[in-house]
């Protein structure tokens, strides 16, 4: 009996990390991510934030749950915070993005050059029509 709860403990541990699992895994710093994904040859998705912001964790739970999707042979995903000085140079410096509600959002094509922005706020259809925006950029830049 002991033997068998141990294996359903083990299981139950194994299902809870499947599921947090989900979502591609964040690259946290800026300049690491624009260097992946250049070497990688991915798109850049740059969410700029905060850990005690609410709508920063709106988004990264609908990137965690699938609703908006990052596919890993794709795109590097990077959460960044605001907070950190070089982080917000570096960020300042490469893109623009209008509004003043965080999270603020970048896709980028593999070279760095910002294809799609917003700022703020969004729910799942509005963060994969940024995307799909970014992508129709991206192969029409290519030609």
């Amino acid at each position: 009996m002991k033997k068998l709860l141990s294996i359903i403990s083990t299981l139950a541990v194994f299902a809870v990390a499947v599921t947090w699992a989900k979502g591609p895994e964040a690259v946290t710093d800026l300049k690491a991510a624009l260097e992946k994904a250049k070497k990688e040859g991915k798109m850049l998705f740059v969410q700029f934030g905060r850990e005690k912001c609410g709508n920063c964790q709106a988004l990264k739970g609908m990137i965690r749950a699938g609703e908006v999707k990052l596919p890993e042979q794709s795109f590097v995903y990077a959460d960044v915070n605001c907070d950190d000085k070089a982080t917000s140079q570096l960020f300042r410096s490469k893109f623009k993005v209008e509004g003043r509600t965080l999270p603020f959002v970048v896709v980028a094509d593999a070279d760095g050059n910002q294809l799609a922005a917003r700022s703020g706020y969004g729910d799942a259809e509005q963060f994969k029509r940024l995307i799909k925006d970014a992508q129709k950029k991206a192969k029409t830049t290519q030609k």
